[in-house]
């Protein structure tokens, strides 16, 4: 092919080669990221669309996987070892002062987005 479309046609040879190759690097490319496991068994079963604390509403239940100082909040079917909610504050993280006005509240968790303050909410808990 001798005309005025081979400069054309060995420009999309090479985009087409490079875009396939694009490819494979990023196939062959690992994923650090763990996956996270799809249930959990014993008494804390996770439910469908298990989520953190981000979604928890009054009258649902957490465990923490994490620690007092780093908790990681998961909801679970309420049993043993689990919190329930009592209350749920949005657009704070003063947690004590918050849930100082909840009855038989025990323990408090709070989240202060990065984002924005309207992202900002406390839980208070207390043990099942």
């Amino acid at each position: 092919m001798n005309g005025p479309n081979r400069p054309l046609m060995i420009v999309a040879v090479v985009l087409a080669a490079l875009g396939a190759a694009a490819l494979v690097v990023v196939a062959l490319t690992p994923d650090d990221e763990p996956v996270p496991p799809i249930a959990a068994t014993g008494t804390h079963a996770v439910t469908a669309g298990a989520v953190g604390a981000r979604f928890a509403r009054a009258g649902d239940c957490l465990i923490n996987d994490g620690t007092e100082a780093e908790p990681v909040l998961r909801l679970v079917s309420c049993g043993a070892g689990a919190y329930t909610v009592l209350a749920r504050f949005e657009g704070v993280t003063d947690a004590d002062r918050v849930c100082a006005q909840v009855q038989g509240y025990e323990y408090n968790y709070s989240y202060d987005s990065p984002l924005d303050t309207e992202l900002d909410f406390v839980l208070c808990l207390r043990p099942v």
